[in-house]
Order: C-alpha cells, then structure tokens, then sequence
C-alpha cells in the first residue's frame, strides 16, 4: 500500500511538469535502460536456427540433404552441407554467417563445423569435434580440413578458443568411420586321403630311425702369423698414483667423470587459449594448440578477397572494425573491400510504444 501511495504521488508530480521536462525525464530512463540491456543480455546465446539469406555458385546447398532454397530454416539438431555453392545464414541471435564450399554445418548449442571453413560476425560460439569457441560479437574464421586439424583466425574482437574434455561425436559420424564388416570366409575342408588297395601301408615316421648325416664342412687352416703385442703409451711421470679420466686423460679427483642431466618434464598442454585481433591459432585433431601467431599482411588480403567476402550481396554488419583493424595492423596498406553503398542485411528493430505525452 505504501509503495502503491509513492508511485501515485511520483505519477501526479510528473505531470505536473512542464511538456519538456518530461520529455526530457523520458529520454534520460530510455538512455538509462540501453546502457544497461547490454550487461543483462547473455554473452552468447544459444542457436537454435538458421535461416538462408544467399545462395551462390549454384543450388548446391542442403538441409538434412534436401535442397535448400532463400529463407528456408534449418533447426536445432539439422544439418548444413554446401557442395560446390557457397551461402550466407543469418541466426536466431542475430549473428551472420558464410560457409564456403564443401562445409558441413550443425545447427545446436553451439554451431558445429564438422569440414570446410565458416566466418562468423556476431555472438555465435563456434565449435568442432575437439575445441569450442567463445566469443562476444566479434569477426572470426574457423576452418576444419579433411584430416579433422582446425585453425582460427580473429579478424575483430577477442575469442577464447577451449579444448572439450570429451571429443563430440554424433551417430552419423560414427558410421561413416567405422570401417565396413568383411565377411569371415570359412577354412576349405581338406580331403582326407584314404589308402587304395595295392599300395603299401603309410609308415609314421617317427618310429623309424633317422640317419642324419652332418653335411662335409671344409676346413681351412690359419697361416702362422707373428703375434702382436699392443703398445701402451708412455705414463706420465707427474701422473703417477692418481687416476686417469679414461675420456680426456685429465685427473678425476674433484669432477666427477659423467654428469647425468635430469630429464626434462613435458609442458602441460593449456585447456584454453586466447586470440586477440589479427592473430590465428592452429589445433591438431586431438585438441592440442599451436603457437599463436600473428596474421601476416598477405593473409589478411587473401581473406578479405577470398570467398567468404567477395560475391555476397549484403555485407556482415562488423566489416568497418574489421577495416579498423587492418589499418592498425597494417598502416599505409589500402582495404581490399569498399564499404560505402554496401547494404547491411535487415534485421528487425523492435517498436516502442507510445506515450500520451
């Protein structure tokens, strides 16, 4: 009741207030509540869905291997497979992303790439079969190659790159690498030889005596030849009554002849690493990290006219830090990609409601 009283009396003061001081008061909360939706949201949420924006190179783009055409959905728990094409998708979280050609994708808790390469513009954590990646609105390449070693390479922001504890293996990938059964051919039955009429009686031979004749060995005689005494050297006469280093001749009474090293400890792999902008991370197949490293002015071209930018009608949202970035990186060094006149893809602004005042 008493708190029902404050805000009718704080209701009644308002409008009581001048027309732009309450304007004023209304903008002021509205600014207020931006700063701090942003702290409230999650860091990344989770995919549920993926919607195709662009289609290019051909047709060659399915969902749980049927055809997909633009604005078609692939869920939770589908499947993205591109052939020769490559195309956009736009998440349920808002983020963006392009899969090149030859790319397995599957939509979950995190967007697994199984093969191929996948950049990512947006809050999307990324993942393979051995590490995950963390992220927070940031522009970021995850490639996965035949033999199932990755790489990622951070164009914008900051990625945490974590090995899993427990490889992710779907039912489908178990049964395209369990090697085919093969038949156990059964041993041929081998005829047992019967004795005929007319011929004499097998003999086991191990009842009869066996001469065995040692074969005739030639023997050679040795020539006499003068025998030879080795020479030793001359002692030294200042060494006499101490002993003698047998490797380099020297006393051993205050070294010790042999000096035995420890063995070095192998370095305990990290279970996380971090990327920062314009730096890239290899990982084996099992989930060991590489050396990070930092991308060279030639790689980073070679991604900017590369197939995940060139071709796409709209652009990703992030491509003006990306340039920032560059240009950081590589000063004096023009960007590959113009950015004035290039659409942004639509994402729905939601609508306030109007006041009285």
């Amino acid at each position: 009741m008493y708190l029902w009283n404050l805000l009718k009396k704080f209701s009644q003061r308002l409008f009581r207030l001048p027309h732009q001081k309450r304007l004023a008061l209304f903008f002021t909360g509205l600014c207020i509540f931006a700063l701090a939706a942003p702290q409230l949201a999650p860091a990344s949420a989770q995919t549920t869905q993926a919607t195709v924006q662009e289609i290019l190179d051909g047709n060659q783009v399915f969902i749980q291997n049927k055809q997909a055409s633009l604005n078609d959905v692939a869920r939770q728990q589908q499947q993205v497979r591109t052939g020769n094409s490559r195309t956009a998708l736009l998440f349920n979280t808002g983020a963006v992303a392009r899969l090149s050609a030859n790319s397995v994708l599957k939509i979950g808790q995190c967007a697994r790439l199984k093969k191929g390469a996948i950049l990512i513009n947006g809050a999307v954590n990324a993942c393979s079969s051995s590490i995950t990646t963390g992220v927070r609105g940031t522009t970021y390449l995850l490639e996965v190659d035949e033999s199932g070693n990755q790489q990622v390479k951070v164009l914008e922001g900051e990625v945490v790159v974590r090995r899993n504890a427990n490889p992710i293996i779907d039912e489908d990938d178990e049964i395209e690498t369990k090697p085919p059964s093969k038949p156990t051919a059964k041993p041929p039955n081998k005829p047992t030889a019967k004795p005929t009429t007319g011929t004499k009686p097998l003999i086991n031979p191990s009842t009869q005596p066996v001469n065995v004749t040692s074969p005739k060995v030639k023997q050679f005689s040795i020539p006499n030849t003068p025998s030879i005494t080795p020479r030793l050297p001359r002692s030294n006469p200042q060494q006499q009554g101490k002993p003698v280093d047998p490797l380099n001749g020297q006393p051993a009474n205050d070294k010790p002849i042999l000096k035995i090293e420890p063995e070095a400890k192998p370095t305990k792999q990290p279970d996380e690493v971090v990327l920062k902008a314009g730096e890239k991370v290899e990982v084996a197949q099992e989930g060991s990290f590489g050396i990070i490293q930092q991308l060279t002015e030639n790689e980073f071209v070679e991604l900017l006219k590369g197939n995940l930018f060139q071709g796409f009608t709209n652009q990703i949202p992030g491509i003006d830090k990306v340039r920032s970035v560059f240009n950081g990186l590589f000063p004096g060094v023009n960007f590959p990609i113009s950015i004035p006149g290039i659409p942004m893809p639509s994402i729905p602004i939601p609508s306030f409601p109007r006041f009285p005042f």
